[in-house]
This record gives structure tokens, C-alpha cells and sequence, in this order.
């Protein structure tokens, strides 16, 4: 019995023992995995270092030792309280060293390098388990470590290094080393020399270990370095901050990738693919909490499918909290398309949209190596235009001329767009002044161009590196370097749509400036035609296309060359150059400016020389236009009502027509409301008869005869219905016709050729050549123009839509008008042009045409934005 309870006893103790054992393990496990343990490990795996804290305007200064050769200064930026956290963020911070002996000064020199921030999830209570460096406050920033090597001159002993910040935000951590002569053991593994020197590059700088030199490799991997302390008493000469690092660095491709993620409010993007497809719409946002702990809402994002035909299809997604990536999956139809994601929100999103490798329309050069099935994130094609920025703070942009150039030579073209657009009703537009001058330097003209601040929401300027993301030429710009430590972060600028004009500078000009009055990026070109016409690069082709087009599709080749002003390294120098970051797109026809309505009389123009004539009858709806020039169709037996005006200084007239000699001898009757008013005996088949006064006011007439297939037109209005008009039309053969056009002003006009055919529809060769003045029309110069009219084009004939035309004396015959316009633009000079017209691809048999224009009042109007159709409406002289 007592054994038995020994042995209870026993068991029990035992179960106790491990209960206790199990609890004790569970708590271990339960604390190791809490937030404050997985705290406690990631400063353990640190390094901790403690560094000398400067402010701006302070500084720290270290006694040299006589036989050091060279100094590395490892710095990190404290960032300003408050900054958040991006990857895709860099920010630009300098130092001064300034090594002084007793009686000079030695070296002094500034250092400036770029660093980010590296940080990874997880995170646990808003703490990253995973930094590069961080401080024991977790509301304290550290950026990425970087390092300066600085070469030391000869010197005597006491030379003291001075070392303060160079910029005026931000607080700078330092810690300084010092190279001397004397040497580590030989490393038994090179390898590992060459490791440890490859991971201090990483820390130091972007560049990758290999693109170093040969000696400067050796030199990391070779040397020793000692770490020097600075003079005076801690807290009154100098402060100290402790910083832990880890070996942990963000690749610089997820930043890049993280950039190019981003979708600012207001942005837009566009993908270009192939459908039928499916694809698949990624959106999150990384807005930061509000002080209320609630999610600040991006969005909504709306997306827009424009296909081959110009049919639309829109999604309307709504707006995103902060979280987890959400999909849309998006159903594109078949054909060409431009799948647009418009930001219309107030934040900035993330996005990704993902679908087959094959339906991505985009260059060979963008195109990744995979299979069609494959699944891959696609990108805009962006195109890049160097352009040049001129505003306050800026030089202005200077650009020499050719003394041999000739007009065409001479023709300018400046497309402008204001920088940092907001989108705000009340933006101002930015003032272009453009001089011309001679070569004495004199003024010979001064005109202005005013660029909207509307935005592009499908371009960008890619902008040099300015601390605090300013803009090159605000007034607070200056010509030396910034050692600010703003951020420099590659933000892509917004920028205006771009507002185009041409100048044709006068002889004589030498040199051309532009300034603004707001920061402006000017794109300048010169015109040189080319042979063959515009024709578009793979894959952006016009085949099938109907009702839209593309926007900035490359060439292979263009008429608009681009210039560089002749100060191009001082405006580099000074951060005036960028790049245009434009995306490539279908966008529908008709988005250009539309030229204003005809205004003034209709003027009819008459060809040079004597060429055949032929009167035609055209239909005309209404009778209210010049009713005295309209007359009306009379058939046998069919009584029409006319109108008889006392104002008419004509007696009234028949024109008849008789198809064959059958009805000759037959006898014809005119019949006024029941009562016989005139009759004759038809002698010829074509005849012209003049009836008796008739009373003014509403009759209805009537034609009687047995002779068959006879018509006949009278010179009167008809009451109601259409009307025909007499029209004079002219002879047009092989050799084509040559009308003056007077232009009274400065403004356009237009000149109307209507050519008549006997068949409706039109030939794919059927053209017409029209030339001006030669090749060489009298041009104004000094004035900015919206568009230049070309010298030389052939123009294809369109179908006709007009009710056929008669020609006089032959009802059974129809001839086709089709309407050709040529308009003369703002560039002319006023005076009277030589337009001459030939025909192309007619066939056999002469061609008949009339000419009429309509003139434009002149205006004052600014020069607008006429070419966002692409590149289709490119100028060819």
C-alpha cells in the first residue's frame, strides 16, 4: 500500500513538474514572438555606432594625424521631423571639410552625394523589422549610409579638419577615419578583401563595386582605416547621436519600380494593346493615416478603352483605403486599343495593370523576351523631346540664324508648355516674349505667345535634380549648386498642353531670344521637308483605323527638325535643360482647333486665260438666297408653282432641251393658272423662248406638247421646294487651271473648287495637285502664326454628296460635284496669290470645276493649340 502511494506520489510530482516545464516553455515562445521581443532581436542583430551630431551652421573639428594619407567621412541624414516614408524617395545632402594649418588653409572643399531610405515589411505596430539604419526613437528618420574619401595634401603637424554641413535643413551624422601608412596582415583570402570592400561601396554610393577603378578597389580592400574622435567637451563643442545599422539595402530596381507605380492625383497613364483580351487592373494606395487613425481615400480611378473605330468602353472604379492591392479585371474587345487609367482623385495611387505578353502593343526595343501567354505588367511608351526652360530665374534662351537661309529656312517653331501646372481655375497663363534681332545686335521685331496653364494629363517633364522639388527658373533658383538637403526624388513635373506656333523670321535676322514670364520649357525646330511624305514606326501603324489616330507615334521620317540655342551649356550648366515625357496613344480625330466660320460675300473666282465654259443647274433647298439666280424644272404635264417677282428686270424665259429629232414640228403651250398664255413650233432641239409679261406673285404654270422627252427650265424661284441655279463652270485638262486670289488682310481665306464628274463615287488616284505661287508664296514675317499653309500638296477628291447637277440644255445628262478647300492661311501675305490646280488620275475626257472663296475678318486672337492630333498634321511646305 504504501509503495502504491509512493508511487502516486510520484507520477503526480512528476505531471507537476512538466505542467510547470510546458507553461514556462509556452511563455517563452509567447514572448519571443511578441512585438516587443521581435523589438529587442532587431537591435540586437544591429550594429550600434555612435556619430557626431551637426546641425546646420555647426560644426565639429578633428586633429589630422601627421601620416594620414586620406580621409572617408560615413555620413547619414537625420531627415526633418514628420517626413513619411516612400521607397522611391532620395534626397540630397552636402558637407564642407576645411583642413586648416596654423598659419593657412589647406584644402577646402564641398561634398555632395544623393541617399535614400532602405525599410521592408513586416511591420509590427508601425515599426519596420527590417531597416538599413534607424535611431532608439522610433520617430527619429536615418537615412542609408554614404561615404566621402577625401585625398589629404602635405602638411605640417597641428592641422586641425574642420567639418560642417552644407545645406540649411535636416541635422548631419558623421563619423570620420583616417588611411595612414601603416598596413593590415596580408588577408589569407583575397575574396574576402574584396568582399568587405565591395560591401563598403554599397554603403557609400549607387555605383556597383565593378564600374570602380582598378586602384580604387585595391585601395578599399587593402587599407587600414582609424576612426578619429573630435576635439572639445561632448555637449558643449560637440553632440553625440548612436545610430544602428544593419546590412540590409533595397535593391534600387524595386525603387524604380516603385516610381514608376505611381499615379499622382489628376495622372493619367496610358497602355496601348491588342485585343480581344483580358486584363487585369491593380490599384492600392499608400496615404497615410489621418490623426484620427482613419484612412485618408484614394481615388476614384476611371478607365477608358478607346478602340480602332472610336468606340469607347469606361470602368468606374471606386475610391481605395489604405491595404491590400485590389484587382479589376477588365474585358478589352477586339482590335488596336488605348487602355487610359485617369486618377480623379485627390491622392496618389498605385497601380499595375497585367495581362498577356502578346496583346501588349508596344516596340520590339519595350517588349520583354516571353511567351505570349505569358503574364506580365504592362508600361507606356514614353517618348522623350529635349526641351529647354526659360523663365525668371533662368537665362534666356538664345538662338543663332544662318545668314543664307532662305524663307523656308527661316521658318521657326517654338511649341511651349508651362511647368508645374496645378490644374486651378485661377493659374495664370505664362507670357512668351520672342525678339528677333539683326546683326548689329538692333531689334528688328518683338511678338508675344500666351501658353495656357491647362494640363496634359499624358505628359511630364523629366526635370534636373533641385532640392525641395523645385522648378529650374523660380525666382529663388540660383546658378550654383544647392547644398539644401531637400528631397531630390525623380518626380515627373506636370506640364501644360502645348501651345504651338510658327514664325517666319525676316531677312536679315541673326539671332532670336525667347524669355517668360513663368517657368516655360520651349521645344524649338527648324522645317525640312522630306520626299515621300510622313509615314509611322511598327507597331504604330494607321491600318484600320477610322475616327482616331495616333498621338506621338515615332516617325521614320518627320519634317520638323530639332534646334539647340546657341547658350545650350550655359542653360545645362544652370539646370534650364530637361527632357518631354509623352505618351504614345489613340486619340480621336478632330481635337484640333477648328478654324473659324466664313465670314463676308461669298466671292466668285474666274481662271486665268480663256478656257471653255459650260453652264450647269444645281439643286438648291429654299428660295430664300439670291431667289432672282434660281429657277425652276418645268415637265410636260406637270403644273409646278413659281414665284413672279415686279423686282426681276428679266422677262420671263424658257429654256428647252428635246431629246432627239422625233418631236421636232410638234407644237408647245405654256399654260398660267388655266389660261393659255403662250405658244410656239418646236424647230431645233435646243431653244431658248421668252414669254409674255407676267404679273408679279404666285402662278402656277403648266408646259403642254406631244413631243416626247422634252424639258424645259424657267428663270423663275419655284413657290416652295428646291430650286436649280445657274452655276458657270470651266474647262479643266491635263494642264489644270490657275485662279488669282486676292487676299484683302491678314487674315485666312479659303478657296472652294468644286470639280464635277459624271460618276458620284471616287477613285483611289483620283487627286488633285495644288500649287501656290509657285512653290514660292510671299510669306509675312516677324508674326507668330498658328500653322503654316503649304506651297505645294495634292489632295485626294472626295466622293460627291450633293444632289446632281444639270447641265444647261442636256436635262438627261448628271454631273457629280465634289468640293476640294484650300485655305490660305494667316502666313500670307496680303496681296494676290497664283493657286493653280491640275488633275491626277482623272482618266480620259475632260473635267469641269468652278472656284469660289470665302474670306476670314481679321482677328487678334492668340495663338491656340492646333496640332494635338498627332502626327498626321505635320506642316509640308
Amino acid at each position: 500500500m504504501k509503495t502504491r502511494t509512493r508511487a502516486l506520489v510520484a507520477a503526480a510530482g512528476l505531471a507537476l513538474t512538466l505542467a510547470v516545464i510546458w507553461a514556462a516553455s509556452a511563455s517563452v515562445v509567447k514572448s519571443a514572438s511578441s512585438t516587443a521581443a521581435l523589438r529587442d532581436d532587431k537591435f540586437a542583430r544591429a550594429e550600434r555606432l555612435v556619430f557626431y551630431r551637426l546641425k546646420p551652421g555647426e560644426e565639429m573639428r578633428v586633429k589630422v594625424p601627421t601620416d594620414a594619407e586620406e580621409l572617408r567621412v560615413v555620413t547619414h541624414l537625420m531627415l526633418p521631423e514628420g517626413t513619411t516614408y516612400a521607397p522611391e524617395r532620395q534626397y540630397q545632402y552636402g558637407l564642407k571639410v576645411l583642413l586648416r594649418a596654423p598659419d593657412q588653409v589647406l584644402l577646402e572643399r564641398p561634398l555632395f552625394t544623393r541617399t535614400r531610405q532602405s525599410k521592408a515589411q513586416p511591420q509590427e505596430d508601425g515599426t519596420f523589422l527590417q531597416e538599413s539604419a534607424f535611431a532608439t526613437d522610433p520617430n527619429v528618420q536615418v537615412t542609408d549610409e554614404r561615404e566621402f574619401l577625401v585625398r589629404l595634401p602635405p602638411r605640417p603637424e597641428h592641422s586641425v579638419l574642420y567639418v560642417r554641413p552644407a545645406g540649411t535643413h535636416g541635422t548631419l551624422l558623421v563619423r570620420v577615419y583616417v588611411r595612414t601608412q601603416r598596413r593590415l596582415p596580408l588577408l589569407s583570402s583575397q575574396r574576402a578583401a574584396e568582399q568587405r570592400a565591395e560591401e563598403r561601396v554599397e554603403r557609400a554610393t549607387f555605383l556597383p563595386f565593378e564600374k570602380l577603378s582598378v586602384e580604387t578597389r585595391h585601395r578599399l580592400a587593402a587599407e587600414k582605416w582609424e576612426r578619429l574622435s573630435a576635439e572639445g567637451e561632448a555637449g558643449a563643442d560637440y553632440f553625440i547621436e548612436p545610430v544602428y545599422r544593419t546590412p540590409f539595402r533595397l535593391p534600387l530596381v524595386e525603387v524604380a519600380e516603385s516610381a514608376q507605380e505611381r499615379l499622382a492625383a489628376g495622372g493619367a497613364v496610358a497602355l496601348n494593346v491588342t485585343g480581344p483580351t483580358q486584363a487585369v487592373l491593380w490599384l492600392w494606395s499608400t496615404a497615410q493615416d489621418t490623426e484620427g487613425g482613419t484612412p485618408t481615400p484614394a481615388g476614384p480611378v476611371t478607365v477608358r478603352a478607346l478602340g480602332p473605330t472610336g468606340a469607347e468602353k469606361t470602368w468606374e472604379l471606386p475610391a481605395l483605403g489604405s491595404g491590400a492591392p485590389v484587382s479589376h479585371v477588365l474585358d478589352v474587345p477586339e482590335g488596336v486599343h488605348t487602355l487610359s487609367v485617369h486618377n480623379v482623385g485627390t491622392e496618389d495611387v498605385r497601380y499595375t495593370m497585367e495581362g498577356p505578353a502578346g496583346a501588349w502593343l508596344a516596340p520590339s526595343e519595350l517588349r520583354p523576351v516571353a511567351q505570349p501567354d505569358a503574364r506580365i505588367a504592362w508600361l507606356p511608351d514614353l517618348r522623350r523631346t529635349e526641351a529647354f526652360v526659360t523663365g525668371p530665374g533662368c537665362a534666356t534662351l538664345d538662338l543663332e540664324v544662318d545668314a543664307a537661309m532662305d524663307a523656308t529656312g527661316r521658318l521657326l517653331r517654338l511649341d511651349a508648355r508651362r511647368l508645374g501646372v496645378t490644374g486651378a481655375a485661377d493659374e495664370k497663363p505664362s507670357d512668351v516674349l520672342l525678339t528677333v534681332l539683326d546683326a548689329r545686335g538692333k531689334v528688328m521685331n518683338q511678338t508675344r505667345m500666351e501658353v495656357v496653364a491647362q494640363s496634359a494629363v499624358f505628359e511630364s517633364a523629366d526635370l534636373p535634380q533641385l532640392p525641395g522639388r523645385r522648378l529650374p527658373c523660380t525666382e529663388e533658383a540660383t546658378a550654383a549648386a544647392d547644398a539644401g538637403t531637400g528631397e531630390v526624388t525623380e518626380w515627373p513635373a506636370p506640364v501644360s498642353v502645348a501651345t504651338s506656333a510658327r514664325v517666319f523670321l525676316p531677312a536679315g535676322a541673326r539671332r532670336v531670344r525667347v524669355q517668360a514670364s513663368r517657368p516655360t520649357a520651349v521645344h524649338l525646330s527648324t522645317f525640312l521637308p522630306v520626299q515621300g511624305g510622313l509615314t509611322g514606326l511598327a507597331p504604330y501603324l494607321e491600318d484600320g483605323l477610322r475616327g482616331v489616330r495616333w498621338r506621338n507615334a515615332p516617325l521614320d521620317k518627320r519634317n520638323w527638325h530639332p534646334m539647340r540655342p546657341a547658350n545650350v551649356l550655359e542653360l545645362t550648366r544652370r539646370g534650364a535643360r530637361l527632357e518631354l515625357l509623352s505618351q504614345v496613344r489613340l486619340e480621336p480625330e478632330g481635337l484640333e482647333t477648328v478654324s473659324s466660320s466664313p465670314s463676308g460675300e461669298t466671292v466668285v473666282l474666274k481662271p486665268l486665260g480663256s478656257p471653255d465654259t459650260q453652264e450647269v443647274l444645281e439643286t438648291v433647298q429654299g428660295v430664300t438666297d439670291a431667289a432672282r439666280a434660281l429657277s425652276t424644272l418645268l415637265t410636260p404635264g406637270q403644273p409646278v408653282r413659281a414665284q413672279f417677282d415686279a423686282r426681276s428686270p428679266s422677262r420671263p424665259e424658257l429654256r428647252l432641251s428635246l431629246e432627239g429629232a422625233q418631236g421636232l414640228g410638234s407644237e408647245v403651250e405654256v399654260v398660267l393658272d388655266g389660261e393659255p398664255i403662250h405658244r410656239w413650233t418646236l424647230r431645233t432641239t435646243r431653244a431658248r423662248e421668252l414669254l409674255p409679261p407676267l404679273p408679279p406673285g404666285e402662278h402656277e404654270v403648266l408646259l403642254r406638247t406631244t413631243a416626247e422627252g422634252l424639258t424645259a427650265t424657267l428663270n423663275r424661284p419655284p413657290a416652295a421646294g428646291s430650286g436649280l441655279r445657274s452655276r458657270t463652270v470651266y474647262r479643266m485638262d491635263d494642264e489644270g487651271l490657275t485662279v488669282p486670289v486676292r487676299k484683302p488682310g491678314d487674315g485666312a481665306v479659303t478657296v472652294n473648287i468644286i470639280v464635277y464628274t459624271q460618276q458620284p463615287e471616287s477613285g483611289a488616284q483620283q487627286r488633285l495637285s495644288v500649287t501656290l505661287d509657285n512653290g514660292q508664296p510671299t510669306r509675312r514675317s516677324g508674326v507668330l502664326l498658328p500653322r503654316v499653309t503649304r506651297a505645294t500638296r495634292v489632295l485626294p477628291l472626295p466622293a460627291s454628296t450633293r444632289a446632281p447637277a444639270t447641265p444647261a440644255g442636256r436635262p438627261q445628262s448628271k454631273w457629280y460635284a465634289r468640293t476640294v478647300s484650300v485655305t490660305l492661311g494667316d502666313d500670307l501675305a496680303p496681296g494676290v496669290h497664283q493657286v493653280r490646280v491640275v488633275p491626277q488620275g482623272m482618266g480620259d475626257g475632260p473635267l469641269w470645276a468652278r472656284f469660289f472663296m470665302f474670306g476670314h475678318d481679321t482677328s487678334a486672337t492668340p495663338t491656340q493649340e492646333w496640332n494635338r492630333a498627332g502626327w498626321e498634321l505635320e506642316d509640308s511646305l
